[in-house]
């Protein structure tokens, strides 16, 4: 199939990534390009030049809007994704692709989905943001192309302005995300963006009431909450190793005896939760957003919501569960191929469907 890829504009899709977002895109458009199909992704010219790169814009808009004005200048940002989007639209209102899969947080390619010749599928990877949900109140959801959701729990926060969602749980390459040749250690990892909402705090706080030393991993987006939250509370036996490649951060994780995930809001998905289980580390985390689908007594622990002294009971209950049993799991329920496999045949219903 011929198939269009609107990607977000907020950060390249290029390594090291900034998010779960960018590295899923990647992932997505590489593996369908290796299935045989003909893709075309629409993102930032600052993406990475060995994907089937169209660009809609020169450089993706916060690190831009940082380079600019030294802040992100939000107002600035949804101008420019506006026009690149709008732009966008109107020139594959005349194109000929089979379909359009869209993975942005705007809402232009939903006003924009019912002048389009073939069916476009928007993925939610967020929980509602206010400028989607007025976009589909005022033009209503079935004049805005299909809806594919990457959990439940996710679906029902969006049920209210879309009615039908297909439910497909993102997924990991476990080929890649695997447990290297190493023994386990006794030892707590946390990794991701670190910020308040993901809550890495909570992580070294539970860390240390369970009596285990913790590996903090990824880029700094808050250097206050950094400098204030989190600096402080390393002790000796503790390391920040910062924004890791994957490939280094594979080999810690897999040597990990828990991984810790601390949510502080509802997330949507957590595809650490997926990656850490690739490498056979169970996983303790918060009960909020969809950590409740994805964890079960198999592969780790459930903790009250922002109670790290239940996240360290939960922590050390972890630390017994088979890891081989949280590979076989995360390679059933979060493998990348799956996931792909699920879309490809969506593609193909919605495609028949177009042409009846």
């Amino acid at each position: 199939m011929k198939i269009g890829i609107i990607g977000h504009l907020k950060h390249p899709i290029a390594k090291p990534f900034a998010g779960g977002l960018e590295t899923f895109t990647d992932s997505f458009v590489h593996s369908l390009t290796k299935r045989g199909h003909d893709v075309t992704l629409f993102a930032s010219g600052d993406s990475d030049p060995t994907l089937p790169l169209v660009s809609i814009i020169k450089r993706a808009t916060v690190a831009d809007s940082k380079r600019r004005l030294q802040r992100v200048h939000h107002e600035w940002i949804e101008s420019v994704e506006n026009e690149a989007y709008a732009s966008l639209m109107a020139g594959l209102a005349a194109s000929n692709f089979d379909v359009i899969h869209n993975h942005t947080l705007s809402p232009l390619p939903l006003a924009f989905a019912s002048t389009l010749p073939m069916p476009m599928i928007t993925t939610l990877h967020t929980p509602p943001l206010p400028r989607m949900v007025d976009e589909l109140a005022d033009r209503g959801s079935d004049n805005s192309g299909a809806f594919v959701n990457i959990s439940n729990a996710n679906a029902e926060r969006w049920r209210s302005c879309i009615s039908q969602q297909t439910i497909i749980y993102n997924g990991v390459d476990t080929s890649f995300w695997k447990k290297c040749h190493q023994p386990k250690q006794r030892r707590a990892i946390w990794f991701g963006r670190i910020l308040a909402d993901k809550g890495p705090h909570h992580a070294i706080d539970a860390a240390h009431a369970a009596g285990l030393p913790i590996d903090i991993a990824g880029p700094v987006a808050d250097s206050e909450y950094f400098d204030h939250e989190i600096q402080p509370r390393l002790q000796d036996t503790d390391c920040y190793h910062g924004h890791l490649t994957h490939e280094e951060l594979c080999g810690l994780l897999s040597r990990s005896a828990v991984a810790l995930v601390t949510p502080c809001w509802d997330e949507p998905f957590g595809l650490v939760v997926a990656e850490a289980l690739a490498c056979g580390t169970p996983v303790a985390g918060f009960a909020r957003g969809a950590l409740p689908e994805l964890i079960t007594p198999a592969v780790g622990r459930l903790a009250c919501p922002g109670d790290s002294s239940d996240l360290a009971r939960a922590a050390l209950q972890c630390i017994d569960i088979n890891g081989l049993a949280c590979r076989r799991i995360a390679q059933k329920r979060f493998g990348f191929q799956r996931m792909v496999d699920q879309y490809e045949s969506l593609y193909a219903r919605h495609r028949l469907e177009a042409a009846a």
